[in-house]
């Protein structure tokens, strides 16, 4: 053949496929399936056609991981979960951050997807609908902890149960005045932990205080910090706090000792998600485990079969979480930890 075109052309003839399909086996070979694949690798035989070298096709693949930020403690071990499956699978990783919340940020993640030439995405961060499309168009897209869609495969928690779980908790130790702090409600987890929180309330009986729900802008310990000084020094101040995240119970914890306020004797305090804060604070924080790293492999497992299997089909994944009962909420003189 005189021309790399009119051989793809022919190949594609003999083989029965597209010209785009020998083109994704010559360049891209993880992204079709491995009997097509052979269909075409004998037509090229058959022709006598040898592919040119490439430095792409020596080149290991890119998955792309966004988060909203990487300073946010939680995400620490969700990448070390990605990155430990997609590295057994030979691809580099590139960890962007951006919450991409509008059109201007989803504009910019996909032409950084396009110029990586990445083979696949994994989303940390939560997308409006419309956006989802943009990039599955592109390549394979799996949700890690934030899903919007159920279109597109995805790896989380049931949030709202967890949520319910803790207020359970809480109640058992007698107390009924029960604040939340809660993160920015464009992210799933803090809409279903705020459904959970007020479904209880409900089931118990107890009256919403308009003033005991509060929704952060952002996890930031210093507003958190400012928030519990506030809701302490109210006229009504509670007798529990559910924090949405361990960074948020720990600023609690400070204010309440900032104001002469004993934990867990005048009021306890719930974290979520058991980052290292949680342990390292006095008292320690009870809190809800959720499988960070398990979130992050599960969804580099998922997205490598989403490459090598186009057609594969979309996996919805809710994985178990654990009420770890430490200091912050119950008395006891067995300082071991205990696990609901």
């Amino acid at each position: 053949m005189e021309s790399s075109k009119m051989s793809i052309t022919e190949i594609a003839k003999r083989a029965g496929t597209s010209a785009a399909t020998v083109s994704r086996v010559l360049n891209h070979p993880e992204l079709v399936n491995s009997e097509t694949a052979e269909q075409i690798r004998a037509a090229m035989e058959e022709l006598g056609y040898t592919p040119r070298t490439s430095k792409s096709s020596k080149s290991k693949k890119l998955i792309i991981i966004n988060v909203p930020e990487v300073t946010n403690p939680f995400y620490s071990e969700v990448i070390n979960g990605i990155v430990s499956s997609t590295t057994n699978h030979s691809y580099y990783t590139l960890i962007s951050q951006d919450d991409l919340g509008d059109n201007q940020s989803i504009n910019s993640f996909i032409k950084l997807l396009k110029s990586t030439k990445a083979c696949g995405v994994v989303l940390c961060s939560p997308l409006q609908n419309q956006f989802y499309d943009q990039i599955g168009s592109l390549m394979p897209v799996v949700q890690c902890c934030e899903y919007n869609s159920v279109e597109y495969s995805y790896v989380s928690i049931d949030d709202f149960q967890a949520a319910y779980n803790v207020m359970e908790h809480i109640y058992s130790q007698g107390r009924r005045k029960i604040a939340f702090i809660n993160g920015p409600l464009n992210f799933k987890y803090a809409r279903e932990r705020q459904r959970g929180y007020e479904a209880f309330l409900e089931h118990a009986g107890l009256s919403r205080i308009s003033n005991w729900s509060l929704q952060l802008s952002a996890i930031n310990y210093d507003m958190a910090f400012a928030s519990v000084c506030q809701l302490l020094t109210s006229s009504a101040p509670p007798d529990a706090i559910f924090a949405s995240s361990d960074l948020i119970a720990a600023a609690a914890i400070k204010a309440a000792k900032l104001h002469h306020i004993r934990v867990p004797e005048d009021l306890i305090v719930v974290g979520f998600d058991n980052i290292n804060i949680s342990t390292i604070c006095d008292p320690a924080i009870t809190t809800i485990s959720q499988p960070r790293f398990q979130l992050g492999y599960t969804s580099g497992e998922i997205i490598h079969e989403h490459i090598v299997s186009p057609g594969a089909n979309k996996q919805q994944v809710l994985l178990n979480t654990e009420l770890i009962i430490r200091d912050s909420s119950i008395f006891r003189k067995n300082k071991e930890e205990l696990v609901v």
